[in-house]
């Protein structure tokens, strides 16, 4: 072989090595998949943490939104998803709530998924619309119990917020009719045009309208006060100690992922979510991180107890999708 054609030879062989070298030394990638648009709980949930999450992963991670029916569009995805722990689903309490709420849905939670590990609670607060007269959580319930009728607002059947209301419902006598929007965005904005008389927001997609004096803000659903409404009182404090409903942000993936897969991203996304700078973040977008996440199996048992919970009060409130 003359001089010219080794050096062709030689660019060849540095071409072939180059294309190779991406797919070879590429960073990996972790899909999570979640039920809501970009803005919604989990997307503002996620970014909050992204920097830590995508360090503790050792590789890029990428949002997936597919909302619909209260987060079940998402797990009928993720259920066809490659059991490897490269795509992850994020859920909250509209997955066990829709347990009971959706017959007909191609998935059941405790049959198709592998749980991952819990380590967040949203806040939501009861929301009303500033014209309604009274004080606090009881002037509400006064108010619209004289009124004879009244609508609540939520982001969707199965969502926390129907949970919340028809809970709410129940322990008050209310007559109110629950009216569902696409997502929480236009649902807010029902409560501050008066179409709705309240809802129970989640606290990360009202604040600003809280602060704003565009609705008011009643009462929080938490044990404790919420740092940016510090002067709204619980639902226990309002003289309601039996609504507790709390959400909570877990993740899950496709049966038959191993356990010491799981184990690993659960280690993972623990490391990310009690990181001290993303729990800041956490907590200025309204979010309070568990002070003690749970793993795999802790998860797995906190889901089964969840879907009992729920299965009560959908069957109560004749929650139908």
């Amino acid at each position: 072989m003359d001089g010219r054609s080794k050096w062709i030879g030689r660019i060849a062989a540095l071409g072939f090595a180059l294309a190779a070298w991406p797919a070879a030394h590429a960073q990996p990638v972790t899909k999570f998949v979640v039920g809501g648009p970009p803005g919604g709980l989990f997307d503002v949930a996620l970014r909050a943490v992204m920097p830590e999450l995508e360090r503790a992963l050792g590789g890029s991670v990428v949002i997936e939104y597919k909302p619909g029916a209260g987060g079940a569009v998402a797990l009928e995805f993720l259920r066809s998803a490659k059991p490897d722990a490269t795509t992850v689903g994020m859920i909250n309490v509209s997955a066990a709530a829709n347990e009971s709420i959706i017959r007909n849905k191609a998935y059941k939670l405790m049959d198709d998924f592998e749980p991952v590990g819990l380590y967040l609670y949203p806040t939501n607060v009861l929301i009303a619309n500033p014209g309604i007269p009274g004080d606090g959580v009881k002037g509400l319930v006064a108010t619209l119990k004289a009124r004879g009728s009244a609508n609540y607002a939520s982001g969707g059947v199965g969502s926390p917020g129907q949970l919340s209301g028809e809970m709410f419902k129940a322990q008050t006598g209310m007559p109110v009719t629950h009216v569902p929007y696409k997502g929480a965005p236009p649902a807010v904005l029902a409560v501050m045009t008066g179409e709705v008389a309240f809802m129970f927001a989640t606290a990360s997609s009202a604040i600003g309208q809280i602060t704003g004096g565009k609705v008011r803000a009643l009462a929080v659903t938490t044990d404790e006060r919420l740092a940016q409404l510090p002067d709204v009182p619980t639902m226990a404090e309002a003289g309601y100690p039996e609504m507790k409903v709390s959400d909570w942000a877990g993740f899950v993936v496709p049966k038959g992922t191993p356990l010491e897969a799981r184990d690993r991203l659960n280690a993972a996304i623990k490391t990310a979510f009690t990181d001290p700078a993303a729990q800041e973040r956490l907590r200025k977008a309204t979010f309070v991180p568990a002070r003690k996440p749970l793993g795999p199996d802790e998860f797995g048992a906190f889901l089964k107890s969840e879907i009992d919970k729920w299965a009560k009060v959908v069957r109560d409130a004749n929650i139908t999708q």
